[in-house]
């Protein structure tokens, strides 16, 4: 995973006598102005050039847009881009799954937008622009230390937590719908409880009140219980969103499902309502294999194995048995007849 930026907090701690209360305390650097995002970004990889790809053309691509930010964080670093930053570098070694790079999305949007407030209609038309199949938007519910302190007679019993609630928007970019909402909360615990040493939090105490001055995804902070749950809860979230974007199942028809007929950069293909095709799936397109002769007598010897000549992708579901698809790879070898496979 990329090297994180800095994340200044705020925490909470707890006082009591025999019972518990709560109040935050804010850390050092609380306040400072959030950096603005630099005008210069890493180019934007075009839909073109995504088609291209024969090792990703059948994966989906998901573009993350930034978070809204709802957890009452009140630091300086940019932790609207950082989550989802965080989170797409995790999904890099997906093989269903390809991530556009956040910088393409941020170029493109304002002041406002860069914070999250972004509309389900602007962060489509960024998708649509950049080649995304699917825009992640995602709230930020909770992210902060808390430390639990409650005092008796003969000694003091003291606990630390670093908090994480996330939650994700993905939207399918070929027609707006919505693919459903994870949420993650991941509470990680010092897990030290009972009438203890002081002595023995020294180091929890030095995380709770310098946590602010640690730089954002180092070593150092994925140490911290911020950090361990800011890690988990990413691991979570990646499981949800793969349970809810899944790879196309495998097609049963009768007569095989095949391209039916092509139009320049479109194409018909014979699946539809009936066998559980949607906007959006992608397939594999493969030839019946090439004839194969004996090159000193010209004599046919057998056939080829077939093989993948293409990519497509329905845009849109027509009737039971009938399917508009765009040809996304392989568009001068794309034939009538050619098998549909999903992969």
């Amino acid at each position: 995973m990329k090297r994180w930026s800095t994340l200044l907090m705020c925490a909470g701690f707890v006082w009591g006598c025999a019972s518990v209360s709560e109040s935050p305390v804010p850390v050092m650097g609380v306040g400072e102005k959030q950096k603005e995002v630099e005008s210069k970004v890493i180019a934007v990889e075009s839909a073109v050039g995504a088609a291209n790809d024969s090792v990703n053309a059948l994966a989906q691509a998901l573009l993350f847009m930034p978070f809204k930010d709802k957890s009452k964080y009140k630091g300086h670093w940019d932790i609207y881009t950082e989550i989802p930053r965080g989170l797409a570098d995790s999904l890099y070694v997906s093989q269903f799954f390809k991530t556009l790079s956040i910088d393409s999305a941020l170029v493109r949007l304002d002041k406002k937008e860069l914070k999250g407030r972004i509309s389900v209609e602007r962060a489509l038309e960024v998708g649509r622009q950049v080649g995304a199949d699917y825009v992640v938007l995602g709230e930020i519910d909770e992210l902060s230390m808390k430390r639990f302190r409650a005092t008796v007679p003969v000694g003091g019993y003291r606990s630390y937590q670093g908090l994480t609630g996330i939650r994700l928007y993905p939207y399918k970019v070929i027609d707006g719908q919505p693919a459903g909402e994870v949420l993650r909360e991941v509470a990680e615990d010092s897990k030290r409880y009972g009438i203890t040493n002081p002595a023995a939090f020294v180091p929890l105490e030095k995380e709770y009140f310098l946590l602010g001055q640690m730089e954002w995804g180092s070593p150092e902070f994925h140490e911290t219980l911020l950090g361990k749950s800011v890690g988990k809860d990413i691991v979570q979230l990646v499981a949800g969103l793969d349970s809810l974007i899944k790879p196309p199942a495998q097609l049963k028809v009768s007569s095989g499902p095949k391209i039916i007929d092509v139009d320049g950069v479109r194409a018909y293909i014979n699946i539809g309502l009936a066998d559980s095709v949607a906007n959006g799936n992608k397939y594999g397109v493969w030839d019946g294999g090439r004839e194969l002769k004996d090159p000193e007598t010209g004599a046919v010897l057998g056939t080829a194995l077939p093989r993948r000549v293409g990519v497509v992708q329905i845009e849109q579901v027509l009737s039971e048995h009938l399917s508009l698809v765009r040809i996304l790879e392989g568009l001068e070898e794309v034939q009538k007849d050619y098998a549909i496979r999903a992969e």
